[in-house]
């Protein structure tokens, strides 16, 4: 065999694989390819259907539904999900948030303006914090891709996060990385939106 026809096939075998990879995929998408019906996913995978868009998703206790009203009712009786108010706070390991005000309020679907004040233990307020803001929905392994701003308002402890974006009704979760000189804590809110 010549060093030409080598490498021919060698090409040949080549764009064989991946062809058969190719198809491979599309017989057999993986949680996050776009789908029409629960058939498109192959498996356990269902089809997840948001503002007429569908991807392949684990089940994640509603089924697979072709509209937003099934993700509020699921998202109503949500018990992991908190109820928004000026003054909802949780703690971490060294520091409390607690909302100040939220645009709009409660959190909607798209996005959000939020202003939390930040303390320690002893309720003094935390200023040069470095803070990021990452929501997830965890039923949906996704998060995205829209990335918040955190800036300080200039009263001591209060940073403006904006855009929170939370772009599909359902449960998010938005977990809040806080570095505090050569310390780290970390603190989520869980907030189910229409």
């Amino acid at each position: 065999m010549t060093r030409t026809s080598t490498s021919l096939l060698a090409a040949s075998l080549l764009l064989g694989s991946i062809a058969g990879l190719m198809i491979g995929c599309d017989s057999e998408p993986g949680v996050g390819s776009p789908c029409a019906s629960t058939e498109d996913c192959g498996g356990e995978l269902i089809c997840d259907v948001h503002d007429g868009q569908g991807t392949c998703q684990h089940e994640h206790g509603h089924g697979t539904h072709s509209g937003e009203e099934d993700a509020e009712e699921d998202c109503a009786a949500d018990t992991r999900a908190e109820h928004y108010a000026v003054g909802l706070s949780k703690s971490g390991s060294l520091v409390t948030a607690s909302f100040v005000s939220a645009d709009p309020a409660p959190p909607i679907r798209g996005d959000n303006s939020w202003v939390l004040s930040f303390s320690d233990a002893d309720g003094a307020a935390l200023d040069d914090l470095e803070i990021t803001v990452t929501p997830i929905m965890p039923d949906h392994g996704h998060g995205t891709p829209v990335s918040a701003e955190v800036t300080p308002t200039g009263v001591p402890g209060e940073y403006r996060l904006d855009p929170v974006n939370l772009f599909m009704a359902g449960y998010w979760e938005i977990t809040l990385d806080i570095a505090l000189a050569d310390q780290q804590d970390s603190i989520m809110f869980g907030f189910c939106v229409d």
